[in-house]
């Protein structure tokens, strides 16, 4: 597999006529979604990024007509490799991947800190990275929106330090972008955040939360969430490419939240029962009782503070974001899933056949 400038300078005749997209993360839910978007459109050559060309979701993007260039979030030199030349750069880190990964977690252990904690400095070394690399290299050939950031909110500063610990947040909202705007002021002026709703998939790894078998047959949706409160939802395989393609076409600097629809937990929870047949309730638990219904404590503790935060003062931190009916009030297509339609696309059969939960 040839280095990154290697396939940059191949590959320099073919992008000469097209707007080049570099994708981080580009086999991951958010990024490969990003990736075949742009691909439909051929005014784009798309470079995606993985640490593994040869894995199969890299080659089926590569047999769409994709660059896949191998580059390693933790290391500089490949990322500025990988983004010269860039157009436009989507951004996206991940904070599960070290927060469940073994060695991380004993990496975490011999420091003497929290997994959460753990999780959060790779996280924000990451991001830091990608955001160096790009105000190194890239800043010149970008377009005037062409850094395209994925984030959420930061729950420390949204909630006047109720929330000081939601890492998962604060680990994407402390550099995107905060740190970008405090240290790269070129790269900040051609910035979009893109934060993403819940992801209609999280069931699978919440599965007593959002859907607990009661000994009756029925289910029972259990959040420390308010039922009234409006969450966004997003389909994130399906949707993410669509919104930040419609993003690409705006002016930069502004604040978006990505979902096909806000709908309150009861309103999701219906929507899943008509579609199955299935019955079910909501009931909003304690921050304990989600912690106890989570297999993983650590776990437990990240995600239960995220649906306290949902609550008050809200996913988006209650800060104004443009959503997908801005986007087209502004004649921007923006096809995006409702609820429904985001359900439909999954198989139910193992959550409809699965036991009676038993708590530990």
């Amino acid at each position: 597999m040839a280095s990154a400038s290697q396939q940059q300078q191949d590959t320099s005749n073919s992008h000469s006529k097209k707007l080049l997209l570099v994708v981080v993360g580009a086999t991951g839910n958010q990024g490969g979604s990003v990736a075949r978007r742009f691909l439909q459109d051929g005014r784009y050559a798309v470079r995606g990024l993985t640490r593994d060309p040869s894995s199969p979701a890299a080659r089926e993007l590569a047999a769409l007509g994709a660059e896949m260039v191998r580059a390693d979030l933790d290391d500089v030199a490949s990322l500025e490799a990988a983004f010269r030349g860039a157009n436009l750069i989507f951004s996206v880190t991940n904070y599960w991947e070290p927060f469940f990964r073994p060695d991380c977690r004993a990496r975490a252990q011999a420091l003497g800190v929290t997994c959460r904690r753990y999780a959060y400095d790779v996280e924000y070394a990451q991001g830091k990275n990608i955001a160096d690399a790009a105000a190194a290299v890239a800043v010149d050939s970008l377009v005037e929106n062409g850094f395209l950031a994925s984030t959420l909110s930061h729950a420390g500063q949204c909630s006047a330090g109720r929330f000081k610990d939601l890492y998962h947040f604060d680990a994407k909202a402390d550099v995107f972008p905060d740190y970008v705007v405090a240290t790269h002021p070129a790269l900040a002026a051609k910035m979009s955040c893109i934060q993403t709703g819940f992801f209609t998939t999280s069931h699978r790894i919440l599965p007593e939360s959002y859907f607990q078998k009661l000994p009756d047959g029925t289910f029972e949706m259990r959040f420390p969430c308010s039922p009234d409160k409006p969450i966004p939802h997003l389909d994130v395989n399906h949707d993410t490419g669509p919104f930040v393609y419609a993003v690409a076409q705006m002016p930069p600097g502004k604040h978006y939240m990505a979902a096909g629809e806000y709908r309150p937990w009861p309103e999701f929870a219906d929507a899943w029962a008509a579609l199955t047949g299935a019955t079910i309730k909501y009931r909003q638990v304690s921050f304990d009782e989600m912690v106890a219904d989570t297999a993983d404590r650590d776990c437990g503790i990240e995600v239960a503070l995220m649906f306290e935060y949902s609550s008050d003062p809200g996913y988006d931190g209650g800060k104004e974001v443009l959503k997908a009916e801005d986007l087209r009030k502004a004649g921007i297509d923006c096809p995006m899933l409702t609820v429904e339609e985001a359900l439909a696309r999954q198989d139910w059969t193992p959550i409809l056949n699965k036991a009676v939960y038993r708590s530990s």
